[in-house]
């Protein structure tokens, strides 16, 4: 027994089998947890009913890039950032940037200014910080001009029609109170030609799926001012955006969308480009 355990080919199948075996527990565990509770609260994916928790976002800050940074690494999202935001080019509105997670993936031969907004202050000191320290990740001479807005998505009020060619929002829609309403100052602020781009996360294909994110939707969003249960192609067509493009990873909860704003002439019919 004793060289059998010794010899590091037999404690590397031992490892492997006791971590399948724990990850197994885990999740069966959790299943149960899910499948044995209560029906989620009816309406529970309706914003409407859903209660916002932005401040939390206030307290995150100083470790929020830590905090998701390896969650983010499992899931590959670091390279559907970058396929979404090297689409941005022109005068660009980032809303909902947080802590800059995404400065790394602008084109600089394309944008001409970027605007990072966002309607926690600390956040945005956390982006701004990473302009100003040379670091691994974001080369200094690669970023475009930058400036710092504290704005809320839903009332982009002091901006002025047209005034973007592309306008970016990562993972934003879960956070902010009306999604509908955020969406449309983001056409409203989008050149009749530009571009918005949606990286977002909300409900999935299956039903299975989708009760188990009801379920956990309100603890998460407690702790993380996100609700992830959001019908985000349902809400991008209630804002009156036209999808150009979508695809869908992760059990369709990862929605990746390239579309453009619909906007009313003179004569009152809608037009796009």
């Amino acid at each position: 027994m004793a060289a059998f355990l010794t010899n590091p080919r037999n404690r590397g199948v031992i490892l492997t089998g006791l971590g399948l075996y724990g990850a197994t527990v885990y999740a069966s565990f959790h299943a149960y947890k899910l499948y044995s509770a209560p029906p989620p609260p009816e309406g529970i994916a309706d914003p409407h009913n859903q209660p916002c928790f932005n401040g939390v976002y206030n307290g995150l800050a100083p470790e929020y890039d830590a905090r998701i940074g390896w969650d983010e690494w499992l899931m590959g999202l670091g390279r559907r950032r970058r396929n979404l935001v090297e689409r941005a080019k022109g005068e660009v509105l980032e809303t909902s940037a947080g802590t800059g997670r995404n400065l790394s993936y602008y084109p600089l031969h394309a944008v001409r200014r970027l605007t990072l907004s966002d309607s926690s202050e600390p956040m945005l000191h956390a982006a701004a910080l990473k302009t100003r320290r040379p670091n691994t990740t974001i080369p200094l001479p690669n970023l475009p001009p930058i400036r710092f807005a504290v704005l809320d998505a839903t009332n982009l009020a002091g901006i002025p029609d047209n005034a973007y060619d592309t306008v970016v929002d990562t993972f934003g829609l879960c956070s902010v109170s009306d999604p509908v309403a955020a969406l449309r100052e983001m056409g409203r602020v989008c050149a009749r030609d530009g571009r918005v781009l949606l990286l977002q996360h909300g409900r999935g294909r299956w039903d299975w799926l989708n009760r188990a994110l009801d379920l956990s939707a309100e603890d998460h969003a407690k702790t993380w001012g996100c609700w992830w249960n959001r019908d985000v192609e349902g809400i991008v067509k209630e804002a009156g955006l036209e999808v150009v493009e979508m695809r869908r990873h992760h059990f369709g909860t990862t929605f990746e969308i390239v579309a453009r704003p619909v906007k009313v002439d003179a004569v009152g019919s809608a037009a796009s480009a």
